[in-house]
């Protein structure tokens, strides 16, 4: 028997997370790079730039970025570094990704796979300290509490903060979810000012797409291969 093509009866509502740029003084070039790959995608001209400003340190520019962020009216949010290119419809893949909708284990998404990672749509299951922070999908309304619990944890160790804010999407029993392909890239060849070194691998290992677009239908979409809701 075969199934029923559902698709045709279902809609998709694209739910656009507001879009946050985290950025560092003394890098035009990445910038010129990065916004127009902004501006070439779904995104358009709709992200907000979070500029350093004088007199505070990188991380407390960080927590800053972060809980403007946490103020946002969208359901999620996506911060991304000034130093990377996105797919071209990056949008749409948050829209139709349909683990962001798992409320008792998703925590985060990484858009951006350090290193490739494994290769595949997974849950990220290696130490909670993990770094990458270059492409974050949030649930708005956990920010604030992993905002708290990072900017805690980079006071006690000294720890960078992209391993702090990883290591706090774990509290709870939840999760980070690692998309793939990977949605957003890393510009490996430019140093690091953002005064948080990282060691590690500083691409995304090859799994980074600019023009892969979901299917309608697709295993880790909103709407299976018979075009079932899957939320």
């Amino acid at each position: 028997m075969t199934e029923p093509d559902l698709y045709a009866q279902k809609s998709i509502t694209l739910e656009k997370p507001e879009v946050f740029v985290f950025a560092a003084p003394g890098r035009d070039d990445a910038h010129a790079l990065s916004y127009a790959s902004l501006r070439a995608s779904d995104i358009g001209e709709n992200f907000t730039v979070s500029e350093h400003p004088p007199g505070i340190s990188a991380r407390e520019h960080w927590r800053a970025t972060h809980m403007i962020a946490a103020r946002a009216q969208s359901e999620f949010v996506l911060v991304l570094e000034d130093d990377v290119l996105v797919n071209a419809h990056i949008l749409w893949n948050i829209a139709t990704w349909r683990h962001k909708h798992d409320e008792r284990t998703f925590s985060a998404g990484w858009l951006y796979a350090p290193g490739g990672y494994s290769r595949r749509d997974t849950w990220y299951a290696g130490s909670w300290d993990w770094y990458g922070t270059c492409g974050v999908l949030y649930r708005t309304r956990l920010l604030p509490a992993l905002i708290d619990a990072a900017w805690e944890r980079m006071g006690k160790l000294q720890q960078p903060w992209d391993l702090s804010i990883a290591w706090a999407c774990h509290i709870d029993g939840r999760r980070i979810r690692v998309h793939h392909p990977a949605l957003v890239e890393h510009l490996n060849e430019l140093p690091s000012k953002m005064g948080n070194p990282t060691g590690g691998r500083r691409d995304s290992g090859g799994t980074f797409s600019e023009s892969w677009r979901r299917p309608d239908k697709h295993e880790h979409g909103i709407l299976d291969q018979w075009g079932r809701k899957t939320v």
